[in-house]
């Protein structure tokens, strides 16, 4: 894990496992006001570290925003599944999906961003603009979402 602290900002990489042993659950937070999560490296998610996971997100003020960058897609569905896994305060901003080419089954896995493929409801409903026109490295067919869309983009409504 690497922090990186600009005032009431704090910057967190998140390396490996999620876990019994992530540090990040003793990392103290209650000085920020805007705490910014980078998953890009994290592996994996134990029900030992989805509970830890809640216990330490009950920390974090309510005041503060909880930014969730670059989320492999494990935790995107924790996110779905577990309730209270992601506090009011905080926003998934982007996340890994996988996508498939039918034409030749090459899985590919494809960063969806919030404010360009999504973006939570507010006022309005969510709204979703998954790109349609990415193309397959190895075929050039087109490539479809290999998840549940609905269902993968239900913390939109939360």
């Amino acid at each position: 894990m690497n922090t990186k602290v600009n005032g009431s900002t704090i910057e967190i990489s998140l390396e490996g496992p999620i876990s019994e042993k992530t540090s990040l659950f003793e990392l103290n937070i209650q000085n920020y006001k805007d705490i910014k999560l980078n998953m890009s490296k994290v592996t994996f998610i134990n029900s030992i570290g989805v509970k830890n996971w809640i216990m330490w997100t009950c920390r974090v003020p309510t005041d503060a925003k909880l930014s969730l960058d670059e989320c492999p897609f494990v935790i995107v569905n924790q996110v779905n599944i577990v309730q209270g896994f992601l506090p009011k305060n905080a926003r998934v901003t982007s996340f890994n999906a996988p996508f498939l080419c039918e034409d030749c089954s090459h899985e590919h896995v494809i960063k969806l961003s919030e404010n360009v493929h999504y973006n939570y409801a507010g006022e309005q409903e969510s709204k979703l603009n998954l790109p349609s026109e990415i193309k397959c490295s190895k075929c050039s067919a087109k490539l479809e979402p290999d998840f549940i869309v609905d269902k993968t983009f239900g913390f939109l409504k939360k």
